[in-house]
Formats: structure tokens, C-alpha cells, sequence
């Protein structure tokens, strides 16, 4: 009977105790809603100001007001509603301008000069590597806060996005065939006026040459007698000019070859058909060295595009390097013409002192290939994106010191293989009817890389134009990384 007082005590404690630990918990649970919401507010806010970053950085190369552009229209379509925003084309610079002025010093778009090894940066406009975004997003709204005396919160962000370095590998083709389109086998495709004309110009950039009674057009000796013809040409005692060659091997080609025959110029004789000569049988550097100046086509239009790509990877601080690999050796292998290497001048340098089939003759492909794979491995720097370059006009025909297309192209597969293996993208461009656009296309989708086709059937401007634009693509291929 004395213990039920307190019960009853007991009781009204208990009920004492739930009612505070029930507001304890509706505290905790407001507080949890409102840091809960902060939270949201700055993950959408560093997710939207990270995407702006990269998307700013990756066309820098167009110039600072196209990055702060870009940048800009990315923090308009990802709000921090969460809901990604599908504003029309005409309603974005609206909004761009509302943020703008909404926004005013809060928000900060620059391009700067990011240094890796130290962690920092520096305003740049001229050659800038990397795009800062700060947005700093004040009064959001509280739920529960405002019983504390706190109605409002801020956030803030940042991000730089940079480009990531690359080291990348140019593999180009300086097999025979890169005179093709400058030869009389190419009337068909390219016209005789079109031919006739690249020799003209050929023949003035050698300085205009003449030998013995030789002239640029040719003239017709009817007589199949060498001595006879050389007399008549006054080339008797002319020495022949190049290491390789002669006057009477010159003559037997202009009586015999096919070519020269349905261009209409069957013994017919002059630095026209003695050009063609050079280019069609002795086009190798120690066959007739003076060739890698002239304008000889494709080889030329490829020079020129690696111009293009040198100048535009250099339209922003990027800290690539570029190598140069070419298919063939003296023994038809591989060689290294430049290794990893910031001076650009000198691949460009080394790339023009080349000429069609410059060592050799053959397309051994998986050689250039395997020389640039070798240089990437044992020489690119561990932080940079790692790519090879090839570009080919025709077919893999060389293997091991033989002509075979069966085993050049499986060698090609091969080489892909230990690309991929290596995690380097091939990006490849097949130049004219001739290449071989199947094969390229596996290697480039083997590796994920990229198949860029030049066709076939184009004039030399058309696919010089085309040429240069396929490099501008690579060079503008540049992966993009946050470091901040």
C-alpha cells in the first residue's frame, strides 16, 4: 500500500523524460534536415562549377571569351535546383546575362597558367593552360535554423580544369607511293593539266635545271639507239646529276614505261619526263637526295598538315610533346626520326627534310608503329595521356625484309594488340584510294582510338584541306582533367 505514491512518481518522471528527449530528437532531426540540405546545395554547386571548369577548358584553344562562354553556359543549364535546365538557344544569353548581374563578383571565370608541380597559378590570357570557376552562393534558405536566431546559409566553390599533358607519337608513311599524285600514272585520276603542272612547279623548285639540250618540255627523238639519242639531246658528255641513275637508263624508261606511254610521252625527252623519272624509279633520299624540297604530292600535303598540327597544339600552353616515328628504315624497319620532344621546330624540321619512300620503298606499318609504341613506353612521362598517330595511303606490304600483304597486315593486328595491351589510343588516317581503310578502322576501334578517312577521287587541294583538318581534330583531341 505505501509503494503505489511511488508509482505514480515514477510514472510522471518517465513521462517527464519522454517529452524531453522527444523535442531532443525533433532538434536533432531539424538540424539533420538543415545540414542535410547544406549538403545537397553544395554538391550540386561543386558538381555544377566542376562541369563548367571542363567544359570551359576544353575550348581554350578557341580563346579566353569562347572558354568564359562555355563555362557560363554550363552553370546556366545545371543550377543548383538539380534539374538541368533545357533553355533554348535564344533564352541562353538572357539567362547567361542574369547570372551575370545576379551573380557579379561572387562569380569568377579566368583563365589561367596552372603549374602542376607546385600546385599553383597564375593569370594568364596569352598562352593559358587552365580555366578557374568560383561561384559563391549566399542566403539559402534554413528550415529549422531560424528557431537557433540562424534564417540563412552560404556555399562556395571551385574548380581549375587543365589539360592533361600528352605525349604523343606521329608514325607517318614515307613509302614510294607518297609521289603518286605527282606522277603521269595519276592523269586519270587527277588530270594531265593537273600532273603536267605540280612537274612545272617541281622543276622551278629544283632551281630550274637543264641538261645538255634538255629542256622542261620534252622534245621527240624518233631513234631507239641510246647513243643516238643522248647525242641528240647533248647529253653525251653531261654527267648524270643524282648518285643513282643514268642518262641511258632515263632514255630506256621514256622508250618502255607504261606510264609514260598513255601520258603521250613515248620518246619524248625533258626535265618533264626526266622528273617523273626521278620520282616513279629513284625517289629514295640516296637515289636523288634533292627531292624531299619539292612539292611532290601527297607527301607534301601531309608535311603541311603536320605544320597545322604543330601550330595549333601550340595555341595553348598544354605541355604535349610530340615524337616522330616513320615506316621504314634502310631494311625497310622502323626509325625513330624524333624522340619525345617540346621542340616542335625540330619535328617540323625533320618532317619536311623527308621525301617519298625516303629509305625505302615498301609500307611496313606495324615497324612505324612498334618504333613509336617503344618510345612511349620507355620515354613518356608517367602523367601524360599516351597516343600514336598513324596515317597511311596505302596497303601493309613488308614484313621482315620480304614483301608479303598477308603478314605486314597481321603484323599490323599484332602491334594494335600490344597498343591496347599498353593503354595507347591509335588514332589513324587512311589518305587516298589506295589505303587500306579496313584495316586502319580495326586498329583505331582495337584500341580505342579513332579512323579518320581522307577518300580517294579528290583533287590535291580538296584533300589537302581535308588533311589539315583531320590533324586539327587530333590536336584538338585533348583529354581534360580537375585538379582542383
Amino acid at each position: 500500500m505505501k509503494c503505489r505514491p511511488m508509482l505514480t512518481t515514477r510514472r510522471g518522471a518517465i513521462v517527464v523524460f519522454a517529452c524531453i528527449l522527444a523535442v531532443v530528437m525533433m532538434a536533432l532531426l531539424a538540424f539533420s534536415i538543415d545540414v542535410g540540405f547544406m549538403y545537397t546545395m553544395q554538391s550540386r554547386l561543386e558538381r555544377s562549377v566542376d562541369a563548367a571548369a571542363l567544359a570551359g577548358a576544353g575550348v581554350l584553344v578557341d580563346g579566353n571569351q569562347a572558354a568564359s562562354d562555355q563555362a557560363l553556359e554550363y552553370l546556366v543549364r545545371n543550377p543548383l535546383s538539380g534539374t538541368p535546365s533545357d533553355a533554348s538557344p535564344e533564352s541562353l544569353s538572357q539567362l547567361k546575362a542574369q547570372l551575370l548581374a545576379d551573380a557579379g563578383e561572387r562569380l569568377q571565370i579566368e583563365s589561367i597558367l596552372w603549374d602542376p608541380s607546385t600546385k599553383t597559378y597564375t593569370a594568364s590570357t596569352s598562352l593559358p593552360n587552365a580555366l578557374r570557376v568560383s561561384l559563391e552562393q549566399p542566403d539559402l534558405p534554413l528550415f529549422f535554423g531560424r528557431v537557433l536566431g540562424r534564417e540563412t546559409f552560404a556555399i562556395r566553390a571551385e574548380a581549375i580544369a587543365t589539360y592533361q599533358p600528352r605525349d604523343i607519337l606521329l608514325v607517318l608513311d614515307l613509302s614510294a607511293s607518297m609521289n603518286d599524285d605527282s606522277e603521269l600514272r595519276s592523269i586519270g585520276k587527277l588530270s594531265q593539266q593537273t600532273i603536267e603542272q605540280n612537274l612545272f612547279e617541281i622543276w622551278q623548285e629544283l632551281g630550274s635545271p637543264t641538261y645538255g639540250l634538255l629542256d622542261f618540255e620534252p622534245v621527240y627523238v624518233s631513234s631507239s639507239d641510246k647513243s643516238v639519242v643522248k647525242e641528240q639531246l647533248g647529253l653525251t658528255n653531261e654527267p648524270y646529276p643524282y648518285p643513282s641513275g643514268s642518262w641511258n637508263d632515263f632514255i630506256s624508261y621514256v622508250m618502255n614505261d607504261g606510264y609514260v606511254d598513255s601520258a603521250g610521252y613515248r620518246k619524248k625527252y625533258g626535265m618533264l619526263t626526266l622528273i617523273n623519272y626521278w620520282l616513279q624509279r629513284k625517289p629514295r633520299y640516296s637515289q636523288t637526295p634533292d627531292l624531299w624540297k619539292v612539292s611532290a604530292q601527297p607527301v607534301t600535303a601531309v608535311k603541311d598538315a603536320v605544320d597545322v598540327f604543330l601550330e595549333f597544339i601550340q595555341m595553348v600552353d598544354t605541355d604535349d610533346r610530340i615524337g616522330l616515328s616513320v615506316y621504314n628504315s634502310a631494311s625497310g624497319d622502323g626509325t625513330l626520326e624524333a624522340g619525345l620532344t617540346s621542340d616542335f621546330a625540330l619535328v617540323s624540321t625533320t618532317t619536311r627534310q623527308r621525301q617519298a619512300g625516303h629509305y625505302h620503298s615498301y609500307t611496313n606499318i606495324a615497324a612505324g608503329m612498334r618504333v613509336g609504341r617503344e618510345e612511349l613506353e620507355s620515354n613518356a612521362r608517367p602523367g601524360a595521356f599516351k597516343m600514336l598517330v598513324v596515317l597511311t595511303d596505302g596497303k601493309a606490304n613488308w614484313y621482315s625484309g620480304g614483301y608479303s600483304t598477308s603478314a605486314g597486315r597481321q603484323a599490323v593486328l599484332d602491334e594494335a594488340a600490344l597498343c591496347k595491351d599498353a593503354k595507347i589510343p591509335v588514332l589513324t588516317i587512311s589518305l587516298g584510294a589506295g589505303a587500306d581503310t579496313s584495316l586502319m578502322d580495326q586498329v583505331a576501334s582495337q584500341t580505342d582510338g579513332i579512323h579518320f578517312n581522307v577518300p580517294g577521287g579528290q583533287s590535291v587541294e580538296q584533300y589537302k584541306a581535308d588533311l589539315m583538318d583531320v590533324f586539327r581534330q587530333i590536336a584538338g583531341h585533348r583529354p581534360l582533367k580537375l585538379v582542383k
